[in-house]
């Protein structure tokens, strides 16, 4: 992170209401621009600021308790209203009632045959054609022929309870996303590399509070799902405004507490000029293009 000098971290400590302390580091820093982003901004992370009725519905189905709150910590913090099944009858019956866009079946509930059971009963079934529902299996299990006959029998994808398990399928959640809605999609990305963790995020424009907490939920699914060297193409931002500012901390914030980084790239000499006003020039880097940036991480 670039230094910055006294006047700067004055300017930006006073900005978040905070004493300036004795030393200047990494952290102080970015408790300072965590303030800030409260003052601005209202954080993604705040439930009321999230909007159900536009948030993709997705139903856990699932014996354990442990799986059930990792993933229902991690989907609610991306954006996904979540509801929960416990056995068979209970799936069936929550099917049922709701319209989901995804499903996340543990097959062994408690046996294989009973997620195969629910398996084959929600592919077949009008509703889950009508609402184009994905359906992802989950298990620990190896064995080839079980995971097969998971894919003959509709599953979108099986992805095995690997250390990664969580991250894995947020990322392919994402990627049906993308496939869905990046036609018309304000928000896109794109893995770079992922190796090193790196996506590009491009964004039509930031220019209500709406979209500003669009683009939060894209950083904490970003992140969540291990991908937290983002870079920001800012080529279609013509201006910024404060809003925009606590959403480019909020992101900032977000890589940087994960061990990351947000690099700006494309980014015009108005939008420039407003950033430096909190002298986020001198601590999120900016770069001319993307390929610069690559080559920075």
């Amino acid at each position: 992170m670039t230094s910055l000098n006294h006047e700067q971290a004055e300017k930006l400590f006073n900005l978040a209401g905070l004493e300036i302390p004795s030393e200047i580091n990494s952290n102080n820093i970015t408790k300072a621009l965590i303030e800030i982003e409260k003052k601005v901004t209202h954080s993604a992370y705040s439930e009321s600021n999230f909007e159900p009725e536009t948030s993709p519905d997705i139903l856990i189905i699932d014996d354990l308790e442990v799986s059930i709150y990792q993933l229902n910590l991690l989907l609610t913090k991306s954006g996904y209203n979540v509801c929960v099944a416990r056995s068979v009858d209970e799936a069936l019956d929550q099917f049922k009632k709701q319209c989901f866009e995804y499903v996340l079946l543990d097959l062994y509930i408690p046996e294989a045959e009973d997620g195969l059971k629910i398996l084959e009963s929600l592919n077949n079934s009008d509703k889950a054609k009508e609402d184009d529902t994905k359906i992802i299996v989950i298990s620990g299990t190896d064995n080839k022929d079980l995971i097969n006959k998971c894919l003959e029998k509709g599953a979108n994808e099986f992805i095995s309870k690997s250390p990664d398990w969580h991250k894995n399928i947020l990322r392919h959640l994402k990627q049906l996303e993308s496939q869905k809605h990046n036609k018309n999609k304000i928000i896109s990305n794109h893995i770079e590399n992922q190796k090193k963790n790196i996506v590009t995020v491009s964004i039509n424009h930031l220019y209500n509070q709406k979209i500003a907490i669009e683009l939060e939920k894209e950083f904490i699914a970003l992140v969540n799902s291990g991908y937290f060297n983002i870079i920001l193409d800012m080529s279609k931002f013509s201006s910024i405004d404060s809003k925009g500012i606590g959403t480019l901390i909020f992101g900032y914030t977000s890589c940087f507490e994960h061990g990351g980084n947000l690099k700006l790239i494309n980014v015009n000499n108005t939008v420039k000029d407003t950033l430096s006003y909190v002298h986020l020039q001198n601590i999120i880097q900016f770069y001319k293009d993307k390929q610069s940036a690559l080559e920075s991480f």
